[in-house]
């Protein structure tokens, strides 16, 4: 640890009684550098096949169409939870969405794409799961394993209790036992401990933890889904993940006896 410490990253700021504290920036990786941890055989495969430049830009083509995506289901959903109202809030989400994105240079074919997949979930049964929303696009960190993310939606689902849900877009169907189910359910790991992490003191308990898949190509919604002892494991193995990520960047003290 001592070769990699570097002093001119300590910043002198007030502390106790104004007098000057030194503070150092430790690194806090996202839920998806760690997973990052997870090897992916069929990306590998993927680039091999088409080269490592036209994979990435395919990548960034997806995630742009999952960008549009995102911001119809949040404004949309925002909306609804307000208005009651789901033409209303389809409204909205058409008047607000589209110019956001242009202003973020996301082009109209992906806005277009973007658009049309929210519309796969605006007719579907899951519109109406959000009546008690507590949040969306919801900041997370652990403050004890050092990590954060952001969560899509966070809301109570009555019979269930608190539920914390991502959205995804795909081309095509997440196979079970594949290494990307497996990524996404250690990601529904990471939101749900986070979660409980950053309100331990209220004692908050998240019931569900699930990703909704809309398909690019079909109507298709798919569910993948996170309860019970399946959550609380899949949240020890992230933390086995974030642990090994701490270490392989030389920041394993933070997790030493004394803490």
């Amino acid at each position: 640890m001592v070769d990699k410490f570097d002093i001119k990253k300590i910043k002198w700021l007030k502390g106790y009684k104004g007098t000057p504290s030194a503070y150092f920036p430790l690194k806090t990786p996202s839920v998806s550098v760690i997973l990052d941890l997870i090897p992916d055989p069929d990306w590998l495969k993927f680039i091999e096949e088409i080269g490592e430049e036209k994979a990435l830009e395919i990548r960034t083509k997806a995630q742009q169409r999952g960008k549009a995506l995102h911001a119809f289901l949040e404004h949309f959903i925002n909306s609804l939870v307000k208005s009651k109202d789901p033409s209303m809030a389809l409204q909205h989400t058409q008047k607000v969405s589209v110019p956001i994105l242009e202003n973020e240079g996301v082009p109209m074919e992906k806005i277009d794409k973007g658009r049309e997949m929210f519309f796969n979930f605006y007719y579907s049964s899951y519109v109406n799961l959000y009546t008690d929303l507590i949040g969306t696009e919801l900041a997370l960190y652990s403050p004890f394993l050092f990590y954060r993310g952001k969560a899509d939606v966070f809301y109570n689902e009555k019979g269930v209790g608190r539920v914390v849900t991502d959205f995804k877009g795909t081309t095509s169907t997440i196979e079970k036992d594949s290494i990307k189910e497996l990524k996404y359910k250690r990601q529904l790991g990471a939101y749900a401990l986070a979660l409980e992490h950053m309100f331990k003191e209220k004692e908050l308990k998240i019931s569900k933890a699930s990703i909704l898949a809309i398909h690019s190509k079909t109507p298709t919604i798919q569910e993948i889904t996170c309860i019970g002892n399946e959550l609380e494991e899949q949240k020890k193995e992230f933390e086995i993940l974030v642990k090994q990520w701490h270490k392989d960047n030389n920041q394993e003290f933070l997790f030493s006896s004394t803490l």
